[in-house]
């Protein structure tokens, strides 16, 4: 495509979007649409939904070659996961073949790390706070700055290095837990409200009843790192030694022994009780969603882009959604936030055509497809807000009031340290460590971490 056909398309829709902003405030239309959302499962379009039929249809068109550029996104997300995603951006840009490249988490950014030195990434690249940070500052990002006067500036913070912005927010993400409602009456279940009653509820379900308490894809060593976060939340974190942590960690005067493993000692309950087993190392996230929706586990570490899976492969299950507990002062929590974001390749093949696919998917329509793949979360843009199917009533003030965002309890090395974190405690959950030799170990490592750096 010409360089001055691909300018103009920007410039157009870019001068549409600065039309569309300035009216957002006074546009009574598009707030009683947002509005109609809330609540309505009618209304949220899921992986299933007769509403995407013909989206659907344009989807398989992309993987056939058409005269257009082809656009490789890299991303994190399988097809179940983006379904919707898929279905505006075919409809969005039928002149363009777009090719979805899934990366698997845990090695998601060493991956782009590689391909990224020796210019093989994709156009478009998932990143997190962290790798926005990294890529940008080595010169490999395109600035996406006139975009962000759309959003919150907590999101523009999270994707901002020196004066621009390179990468356009994704929807909310965060972990909780979804529970089966019709579960819980039959086993006779009370809704737990400190940490203690939920340990009591899962090993009386692990102990007496068919099936198992908790599904949780632990081959994940983030989901285990995100467990331990929440209780160490309402705990260590609270105090003014907790909020410095990351600062001592900087500069190699963090114990991570010392400081954490009073705390932790009730996270290692759900071991030492078998709530969380070993056995869990080998379920990835997909497994653990499908043992929630055939009814084998009453509860499901998980987040509001599983919802349409779940009911994809459960249509009529009866569930909803709890936070985590604190041990201390039984605080309840969400551990998430804006975590990440789509960026564009410098040096990618089609640079010009993957800003045109970035600025799309921040406008409204954008924004609300990625929310229709992640239905209990929420937009970064200003002033809207899409709402959230009903089963998410319970967590709704916990998501407003009590949400922490993981990459900011470790300071300047968070993802280091969060990678070195969930994989020690992967052994103990295997049983290969105790807790007090896996933060020992931690300490060792993020000591050597801090030196090199």
């Amino acid at each position: 495509m010409k360089s001055r056909k691909s300018t103009d398309i920007l410039v157009c829709i870019l001068t549409f979007m600065l039309v569309f902003t300035g009216g957002l405030s006074g546009c009574g239309a598009a707030d009683k649409q947002d509005k109609s959302d809330t609540g309505e499962k009618s209304r949220v379009v899921s992986s299933n939904d007769k509403a995407d039929s013909a989206g659907m249809q344009k989807k398989d068109k992309t993987l056939t070659d058409r005269s257009g550029s082809v656009i490789r996104i890299a991303c994190w997300q399988k097809e179940p996961y983006m379904i919707n995603l898929k279905a505006y951006l075919a409809d969005k840009f039928p002149e363009y073949t777009i090719k979805y490249e899934y990366i698997q988490r845990d090695n998601y950014e060493s991956v782009i790390d590689s391909q990224l030195s020796y210019n093989g990434a994709a156009d478009i690249i998932y990143v997190t706070q962290k790798m926005t940070v990294k890529y940008a500052k080595a010169g490999y990002l395109a600035p996406l700055t006139d975009v962000g006067s759309l959003y919150t500036e907590e999101a523009r913070n999270a994707f901002k290095y020196i004066n621009n912005i390179y990468a356009v927010p994704l929807v909310s993400s965060y972990e909780c837990f979804y529970y089966n409602k019709d579960l819980f009456e039959k086993y006779g279940l009370v809704m737990p409200t400190s940490y203690d009653q939920f340990l009591s509820t899962c090993t009386y379900v692990d102990k007496f009843r068919p099936g198992r308490a908790i599904a949780s894809g632990l081959k994940d060593g983030e989901h285990l790192s995100n467990c331990a976060l929440a209780l160490l939340q309402g705990g260590y974190f609270s105090t003014s030694r907790g909020k410095a942590l990351g600062a001592r960690i900087k500069y190699g005067r963090a114990s991570f022994y010392k400081d954490l493993y009073p705390y932790l000692r009730d996270w290692e309950k759900m071991i030492d009780y078998g709530i969380l087993s070993p056995d869990m190392y080998l379920m990835d996230k997909e497994a653990a969603v499908k043992e929630f929706a055939e009814g084998r586990s009453v509860f499901l570490v998980g987040g509001p882009e599983d919802y349409n899976y779940i009911k994809e492969l459960n249509p009529k299950i009866n569930m909803g959604t709890m936070p985590f507990g604190s041990s201390s002062g039984d605080m309840p929590v969400i551990i998430g936030g804006c975590q990440s974001g789509i960026a564009v390749n410098r040096y990618g093949k089609h640079e010009s055509e993957a800003k045109e696919v970035a600025v799309a998917l921040a406008s409204y329509d954008g924004q609300k497809a990625l929310w229709r793949d992640s239905p209990g979360s929420k937009t970064y843009l200003k002033g809207i807000d899409f709402g959230m199917p009903e089963e998410f009533d319970e967590i709704r003030d916990i998501l407003a009031n009590n949400m922490y965002d993981p990459s900011k309890c470790w300071g300047e090395y968070s993802r280091e340290v969060s990678v070195i974190f969930g994989q020690e405690l992967q052994q103990v959950l295997l049983k290969k460590e105790t807790l007090e030799q896996a933060l020992i170990k931690i300490d060792k490592k993020i000591l050597a971490l801090t030196e090199e750096g």
